[in-house]
Order: structure tokens, then sequence, then C-alpha cells
């Protein structure tokens, strides 16, 4: 059973007009949501028996400093949607400033849970995951955002959620991480592959076809549509509609257009196409997704 509890005025210590902090604990996952306001400068320190992942939900760290594992990393920027993956007792520890007003997930794997599902998904011996600061993946933020639902509107229903949530946040550091895989085949360079990404993510409000993607890299469309999948695991239209859906799950954090205004601002047809793609997405309405991560 994992019974580590978290306190965030030791682990996320900070100069704090108030406090609010909800959690839920699940056996072999817990999940704390923390909310902050008067935050100026903010301490971390954390060693952990068990995998943990911490996502901004709310509020931008704008400069600050980490050392994990006693090395220094390079500091970027963490805004809303930004993930911190810390393995197994890795150590963290560091300082950040930011806005005024914020808040955080963190989530905590169990190591015991975490090593049965390595070792189902691993070839031939345990995974080993390096930590990582600050990084942005669609699949893991969508998952840790329906652990904050369950964890804001539980059921007895909601402890296998979650570990359905656990084990998909794992296998997708295992594929980040490229452990235990065989290089693609056939797919894009990388190269190509950051061109092609970074065209999709600079028309976030658009949407480039087929055509434009594949004269970007310079190949057939019927090539290009068979590499990026053979790249991403997904088809170029469905990577597509993932990003405008996290573009538009950021927008609901941190801006007040409404969800008309956003729909619209991220090339979806209409606020009804934009409303049933995000409730299937996240697992609630954009209206009901933002007053939840107001809370």
């Amino acid at each position: 059973m994992n019974n580590l509890a978290l306190d965030p005025t030791k682990n996320r210590r900070s100069q704090h007009q108030s406090l609010a902090h909800k959690y839920e604990n699940w056996g072999s996952v817990r999940a704390d949501v923390v909310k902050r306001t008067g935050l100026e400068r903010q301490e971390t320190r954390i060693l952990q028996p068990n995998h943990v992942f911490l996502m901004n939900l709310k509020g931008t760290a704008s400069r600050g400093e980490d050392v994990v594992d006693g090395r220094r990393i390079a500091f970027l920027p963490r805004r809303a949607g930004s993930i911190i993956f810390m393995p197994a007792g890795s150590n963290w520890n560091g300082w950040d400033e930011g806005d005024a007003t914020a808040s955080y997930l963190l989530v905590s794997i169990e190591k015991g849970f975490a090593d049965e599902v390595f070792a189902g998904m691993a070839r031939h011996r345990p995974a080993v995951l390096p930590p990582s600061i600050g990084f942005r993946d669609t699949t893991v933020e969508l998952a840790l955002q329906r652990i904050v639902l369950e964890l804001k509107q539980p059921d007895p229903i909601s402890a296998t959620m979650v570990e359905c949530q656990a084990t998909q946040l794992l296998g997708q550091m295992l594929r980040l991480n490229g452990v235990h895989q065989e290089p693609a085949k056939g797919g894009l360079s990388s190269f190509d592959l950051k061109r092609a990404v970074g065209m999709i993510e600079a028309l976030s409000g658009g949407r480039p076809t087929l055509a434009d993607l594949a004269k970007e890299v310079g190949v057939s469309r019927f090539h290009f549509w068979r590499a990026f999948k053979q790249s991403t695991g997904m088809t170029p239209h469905a990577f597509i509609a993932q990003r405008r859906l996290e573009h538009s799950a950021d927008m609901l954090r941190s801006t007040n257009l409404s969800a008309t205004e956003i729909a619209m601002e991220c090339g979806f047809g209409s606020s009804s196409h934009f409303t049933t793609a995000f409730k299937r997405a996240f697992g609630a309405a954009p209206t009901e997704f933002r007053r939840k991560c107001r809370i």
C-alpha cells in the first residue's frame, strides 16, 4: 500500500497567503492537487520511493533552478500543462519563481505497481526510466487530467480508472524514452519529424493539409502519411486533432475566452464539435473542465 503523504509546506515550500490541498489515495496511486495564492519563491525538495508525475495546472514558473540526483538541469519556463517525471528514488531539489496564483498536480505511483506494469511491457529486463523536467506530451497530459477529474469527483470505480491511467502514464514514458523498442523502420527521420511537428504547432489555429506537410519534408502524400504513422503511432489527422485539443485545454486554463471563441481559435468547425471532441478526450465538457481547473 502507498501510505506516503505529501506535505506541500515541506515538499514545495513557499511564501504564500493561502494554501488549498486536496488528495485521494487509491492504494497503488495517490494524487494531490495543491493551489497557492500570493506565491513568491518556491523551493522543491522531493525524494520519494515511488514514481512521481508533477504537472502545472495553472500559473507559470518563469525562472528558477533544478538539481536532479546532484546534477544541475538547465531551467526552462514551465507553463500550465508542463510535466515533470521523477522515477522512484530520484532526488529533485531546486527553486522557482512565477505567477502569484498557481496550482499543480502530483501523482505518486507505487514502485511495486510500476514494476508489474514494466514487466508486462519490457521484453528482456525491467525498464529503467530517466528523470524528465518540463516536458509536454499529449498522452501524459490527458491521463493526468483524467486523474484530476477522479480526484475531484471520486466514486467506487475511481480506483480502477486511476490505475488504468497510471498504466498509460508508465507505458507512454517507456515509448518516449525508447526503452526496449526497436527503431521504427520506414518512418520519418528525426529531422523531418521535427519539421512536420513544428509546422503543425505553428498553425495551431488552422489545419495544415496532408499535401502541405508532405511538401514540407519533400515526399509524396502517401509516403508522408505512412512514414508519419510509423514514427508516431498516429495518423497525421489524429496527431493534429490531439494538438488542437491540447492547445484548447491550455486556453481554457489560462484565458477567459468563451468555449466558442476557443473552438474557433483552435480550428474546430463548430462549438458543438469542439465540446464533443473535448469531452471524449478529457472526460468533461470545456466549461466544466475550466471550472474544475480553477477550484
